[in-house]
Formats: C-alpha cells, structure tokens, sequence
C-alpha cells in the first residue's frame, strides 16, 4: 500500500495520500480506530466527517476518498474493508489543488442542493469470522447495508486500486498504465464462495 500511494501521488493521480498505519495485525490509516461505520447509508454530512477528520487512506483528484484497511496474522489476510468513497459534489480540481480540499467541497455545497450529485459508495469487505447465508465472507456492497454480493476472494490492494482507476477514473489509470498493467493483475489467492454464493450472483476475477 505504501508503495502503490507514493507511486500514484507522485505520478499525480492522487491529490493526498497520508502514510498508512502499520499496527501489529492492522494496516489502515492513522486515526482508524476512532472509525464510525454506524450509520446504514452514506450522507453529505458523514463525508465532510470523515475528510474533515482525515479519515482515509487517500484523497482522488476530485476530491472522492479512498478507505483502506487490511487485518493480517501471521501473514495471511483475515479481514479487509476496501471502500471508494465519491465526492458528494463535482468541485473544481484545479481549485483543490490550491486549496484545501475540505473548504472547497464546502463552498461548493454552498451553493445549495443543485450542487449535490447522488453517487453511492461502493465497499469491498472480506470478514470470514461473520460469514453466514445471506453473508458471504467476501463481498461487494453499495447502495445500502444489505447489498452483499459475494466474491470470488479477499481483494488485493493493487487489485482494488485498479478497479477504482479503471471504473471511475479512466483517463489517470490510461496515464498510468504501464504501473496498472504491471501490478493490478496481483491476487490472493484464497477462493471463499460457498455453493450458496455460487448459486447466487456472484462476482469472479481470474485467480
């Protein structure tokens, strides 16, 4: 992760990305632990909570946020939370460059409702230990709480930063390809989906 946040700031495809956390079972961000998950939809308010309080792994050039914590013991991943977190508004990117990002997306909303766009979060989590029917121990989850389409495995980080790139922010992954290509094709390989996942709609990636 820190390798993949100095390679993506420094190329300019991140507007922030502060050095990640390194605890005995956990890699996340500093300040994680005071992290509230509590509320069941993502609101404009949670979002200026969360960046007022710098409570992500990395700021997108459009001011969208990047959530990233990974659980390991004994160098196996037992847990993740991989979360891509839009801007509630369309800011100006040459702005939050200048600015601080947090001030802008607060002049922006300013401005009234017209400047709200609606773009729900969109989660990866891997938690074995709450796997149950309805529950798959690795999913996909946006839209509401109760979105839990099962995965094939645990994401990589690479993997998942890939995915944002390639789904949200095309024309900065066409920028930096040749790391992309080189690195998001990292996987773990640790296939989880049970014959209830398998009978279900599901999501697959080459392992």
């Amino acid at each position: 992760m820190i390798n993949a946040f100095d390679y993506l700031q420094g190329a300019g495809l991140l507007l922030y990305s502060p050095t990640p956390r390194l605890g005995t079972t956990r890699v996340s961000w500093h300040g994680a632990h005071d992290f509230d998950i509590s509320a069941p939809y993502a609101t404009v308010e949670q979002y200026l909570e969360w960046a007022s309080q710098s409570q992500y792994s990395a700021v997108l050039p459009d001011a969208s946020l990047l959530q990233m914590t990974y659980d390991v013991v004994g160098g196996s991943v037992v847990g993740h939370r991989l979360a891509y977190v839009p801007c509630p508004v369309l800011v100006d990117e040459d702005l939050i460059r200048e600015a601080g990002f947090v001030d802008v997306v607060e002049t922006h909303l300013d401005e009234g409702i017209a400047s709200v766009v609606l773009r729900s979060p969109v989660r990866f989590d891997f938690d074995p230990e709450a796997a149950s029917p309805g529950h798959p121990a690795s999913h996909l989850t946006f839209n509401g709480p109760d979105c839990r389409i099962a995965c094939v495995a645990p994401m990589h980080p690479f993997h998942f930063l890939d995915f944002v790139f390639r789904h949200y922010y095309a024309e900065l992954r066409d920028a930096g390809s040749a790391w992309f290509d080189g690195y998001a094709g990292r996987t773990i390989d640790e296939r989880v989906l049970t014959q209830e996942d398998r009978d279900g709609m599901h999501v697959v990636w080459p392992l």
